[in-house]
């Protein structure tokens, strides 16, 4: 099936998340020295739509030992050239955000020319329909998941004041996961295990589900993308190895923007063993765009991560925010339960949309609650979001 026009945005805006900007130079035969450089875009430039890529190569007399040339943005190879002119188009999406550029230049006797370039971020601008609220729910009794329910069956109140629900996605539905593990140079130790109870949670999905892995540290790395097959997914997480630092904003933002942008169930897990340090999305930026998302947001802390308590305090609200939970294991014996547990809760999620009645855009708070009309069950959803003009953001 062909992908919509904003998942297939969605999937092309892999934020970049490192801060600095460096050029490598290589001494050739016969003393000259090559220097690869972007010319376009600059540091100051706000993709957004079809950009231009631009690469210069100095001397001249150098691209006659060119071999190949690779540019990817946000860690995807978006073109490969061979020749002049070096230039290459790249549809980055409606939105504007800040993008990774990064070009590597191989040279016939095997050394490398590289250049990167972290274009303008101009902050949280998606929008987000205001005439539709998302409300994921997970409905429990005594301890165990409650199946089978009617969208009759639900109550949703906001503000006070009874919403009709317009749909109820059965927790028989198939799963879109995305999948954030923290590789920096602190989890050298540890990311053997964690790789391991991560094949084992991809092991429980159910046929259909279908599971996207990305790693981050400085940079970001698409493992995989919406695959279905465990062996697939276990060779993508595979090919995971530590090294850099921990930018946990950009990674958050990245999983939100992977998530499909199809109506259905909908579950991101972030992992990460330490503070943000690295980033270019704002804590703000990233906060607000986990209250923008209407998928069920898993966190874990990891190991001394897990003490850190800025770290702590984020990765709670992250999962609060969304309806879903924060976990603090401290070894990595523990790690199999965690996500035994994410993934139960994920198969047993419903998804609840209605249209509010109150479709003014004033900047305000909107305080949901979602009940089972019964009143013997425990319900557990997000409980609320905020209008902010064509913004929604919900909580």
């Amino acid at each position: 099936m062909r992908a919509c026009p904003a998942e297939a945005r969605a999937r092309r805006r892999i934020v970049a998340v490192t801060a600095s900007v460096w050029a490598l130079s290589i001494a050739m035969s016969g003393g000259q020295t090559a220097a690869l450089r972007i010319t376009a875009p600059t540091p100051d430039t706000a993709m957004g739509g079809l950009t231009r890529i631009e690469v210069k190569i100095e001397p001249g007399s150098a691209l006659s030992a060119l071999r190949t040339m690779t540019i990817s943005v946000d860690g995807r190879v978006v073109c490969t050239l061979e020749r002049p002119p070096l230039v290459c188009s790249y549809d980055s999406g409606e939105a504007i955000r800040a993008h990774h550029v990064r070009v590597v230049g191989t040279l016939t006797d095997g050394t490398k020319l590289v250049d990167t370039v972290f274009t303008k971020d101009l902050g949280y601008s998606e929008h987000v329909r205001a005439d539709a609220v998302i409300v994921p729910v997970l409905v429990t009794h005594g301890g165990q998941f409650v199946k089978g329910l009617k969208q009759q069956d639900f109550e949703i109140v906001e503000d006070g004041v009874k919403q009709t629900i317009g749909s109820l996605g059965s927790e028989d539905a198939p799963l879109d996961l995305v999948l954030a593990i923290d590789v920096s140079g602190s989890m050298e130790h540890a990311l053997e295990d964690v790789k391991a109870a991560v094949k084992q949670l991809l092991s429980k999905l159910r046929p259909g589900d279908a599971a996207t892995v990305i790693g981050f540290n400085d940079t970001m790395f698409l493992a995989t993308e919406k695959e279905k097959d465990q062996k697939a997914r276990e060779a993508a997480v595979d090919l995971l190895a530590p090294w850099g630092g921990t930018a946990l904003y950009d990674a958050t933002v990245s999983a939100i923007d992977l998530v499909s942008s199809d109506w259905g169930r909908k579950g991101i897990v972030i992992f990460s063993d330490g503070d943000d340090r690295n980033s270019i999305t704002s804590r703000e930026a990233a906060t607000a765009r986990v209250q923008a998302s209407d998928a069920m947001l898993y966190t874990v802390g990891f190991g001394g991560g897990a003490t850190v308590p800025g770290l702590k305090m984020k990765l709670e609200q992250y999962a609060r925010d969304t309806g879903g939970r924060a976990f603090f294991p401290q070894r990595a014996e523990d790690l199999n339960r965690v996500f035994d547990e994410i993934v139960e809760e994920l198969a047993n999620q419903y998804v609840l949309s209605y249209s509010p009645t109150n479709q003014k855009q004033d900047n305000s708070w909107r305080k949901i609650s979602v009940k089972v009309k019964n009143g013997k069950y425990s319900v557990r959803a997000r409980d609320g979001y905020r209008v902010l003009g064509t913004k929604r953001t919900g909580r």
